[in-house]
């Protein structure tokens, strides 16, 4: 340890540094000051442990000092010394934490004494410290230790049975008493939400995380709260003591859901359980993302376990396929879309709207679209390759929102489609086109085909009917007007350039340029170049 003497009268220093037994306290560094300028240099330059000091001095008292030090939050411990005992003296003194006030003249004695009194309280002050950083890592390693244990529990990675949940709460030193019972929450939100908003997945997981846990338990990231992502969505569940009210479970739900829609721009849906035993817990949080999978109607509310598990199924649910059949050959996009609207907003009326229909529902319209392409000859399973029908379809059984805007999309795509190939000539040109920009390659009749979403044979047969050629004749017609330009215009080979035409056999090329040119390939080179 340091010690810093600070007096005006040099021989008082002297006797200090000199016949105090500094080591016997663990001292071994002193420093003089003959005033408070020096001694406040010193102390920024190196903080002492002890500082041992007259009160009176000419430019700044020690009661000057001590004040600036404690301003400055240095951690020292003051020994004052004094010729005169005044009260105002050493009561300030005393305010101000010192440790000891010792009066001149004074003997090594009392001095040793006040030194001894300075260290232990240094010594007492370092094991509070040390104290207070454990029971901080303690509490920290507490919470994290709870919150695994929870986890364990409701995912089954603690068999669910009173004595295993008993032994893992002793082997993790927790004071959770089993014989309590527990509400438990379920916040979910639909995966597809994030999504459309461009967040990323991890950072939108840990803000839905935090906002929840703080709205429940004063706090983000509490013990008792966990955050999962599974087949899609995204779920917050947190573990109630049974002591909780259900106003305020509502009440916190209430926020949570206005609090996602303000903050999170997504919607929110909430399921509250009954008090439960702490073995069935595990059970329950699968009763509540089973409720959550087939909740359709009910999104962005609160949905009480009981009440779900009172209500009985619907049941599966057919939509007039003759009516949407007529509508498709009809083309009528919007009257096609607002059918299939109220039909499902008068189930959910009704309330007869669930998962097992609303699945019935999307296969039967599904079904009716493509019946109408396959009719008219159109690849539907090729029409619906695109990544926006592959993510709405995905998405459409979450909610009626989404069953819309998946029924809205496929109605468009395939209705203008068959506008577009009824004018044949646009489809005949877009072949073409894909004809022109691929010959080189090893395209076939099935390729061009697929380009344009229809079958070979109705393709080669409007294409023939248009152009009055096979599309296989076309092809080739397209990689000889290429091969000529590479014969007049470049030194290359005629292999290479049968290669670079789309040929990978010379001696086709040359039979096919022949019948096309009436000259082998040699011969329109020499011919045209002279």
């Amino acid at each position: 340890m340091r010690c810093l003497l600070v007096d005006d009268d040099f021989a008082t220093l002297n006797v200090l540094k000199d016949f105090i037994n500094w080591e016997l306290h663990g001292i071994y560094e002193i420093d003089t000051a003959c005033n408070i300028t020096t001694a406040k240099a010193l102390i920024r330059e190196n903080v002492p442990d002890v500082i041992i000091c007259d009160i009176e001095m000419p430019k700044g008292t020690g009661l000057d000092l001590i004040k600036w030090v404690r301003d400055k939050k240095y951690k020292c411990q003051f020994i004052f010394l004094t010729c005169h005992e005044k009260f105002e003296f050493a009561s300030t003194a005393m305010a101000y934490d010192a440790v000891a006030y010792v009066t001149k003249p004074f003997d090594s004695k009392k001095v040793e004494n006040a030194i001894t009194k300075a260290v232990e309280k240094i010594k007492m002050e370092k094991r509070v410290d040390v104290y207070s950083q454990h029971s901080k890592y303690w509490l920290e390693s507490r919470a994290f230790m709870e919150q695994g244990f929870w986890r364990d529990l409701i995912f089954y990675n603690i068999f669910p049975q009173v004595n295993h949940i008993e032994n893992e709460i002793k082997k993790r030193h927790l004071s959770i008493n089993t014989k309590d019972r527990f509400f438990l929450l379920l916040v979910s939100i639909n995966g597809s939400q994030p999504e459309e908003l461009s967040w990323d997945s991890s950072l939108f997981s840990f803000a839905f995380s935090n906002m929840t846990s703080e709205v429940i338990f004063g706090e983000p990231d509490f013990c008792r709260s966990l955050n999962y992502t599974r087949n899609g969505s995204f779920y917050n569940v947190a573990v109630l003591p049974d002591d909780t009210g259900m106003a305020d479970i509502r009440s916190k739900c209430m926020t949570i859901i206005r609090s996602c829609k303000e903050y999170l721009q997504c919607e929110a849906t909430c399921y509250i359980s009954k008090q439960e035993e702490i073995q069935n817990l595990a059970k329950i949080r699968e009763e509540l993302e089973q409720a959550d999978e087939e909740n359709i109607a009910d999104r962005g509310k609160i949905i009480l376990l009981e009440e779900k598990r009172g209500s009985e199924a619907k049941g599966s649910y057919s939509i007039d396929i003759s009516l949407f059949n007529q509508l498709f050959i009809k083309g009528d996009k919007l009257k096609i879309v607002n059918t299939l609207k109220s039909e499902l907003e008068g189930l959910k009326k009704e309330n007869r709207l669930d998962s097992v229909t609303f699945h019935s529902i999307q296969h039967d319209f599904l079904q009716v679209v493509y019946s109408f392409l396959y009719k008219n000859e159109v690849q539907a399973h090729i029409l619906f390759l695109d990544q926006i029908s592959k993510k709405l379809y995905r998405n459409a059984e979450n909610s009626l929102f989404d069953m819309m805007k998946w029924a809205a999309y496929i109605t468009n795509k395939a209705i203008d489609y068959i506008k577009e190939l009824q004018q044949s000539e646009s489809v005949v040109e877009k072949a073409k086109r894909f004809i022109q920009s691929n010959y080189s390659k090893d395209i076939t009749n099935q390729d061009v085909a697929d380009h344009v979403f229809l079958t070979p044979g109705y393709l080669a047969k409007i294409f023939k009917a248009e152009t009055g050629q096979y599309i296989n004749n076309y092809i080739n017609e397209c990689r000889i007007n290429a091969a000529k330009e590479l014969l007049l215009q470049s030194d290359a080979s005629i292999s290479d350039i049968a290669l670079q035409s789309g040929f990978d056999n010379i001696s086709y090329f040359s039979t096919v340029f022949k019948k096309i040119t009436g000259d082998t390939p040699y011969e329109f080179r020499k011919k045209n170049r002279q």
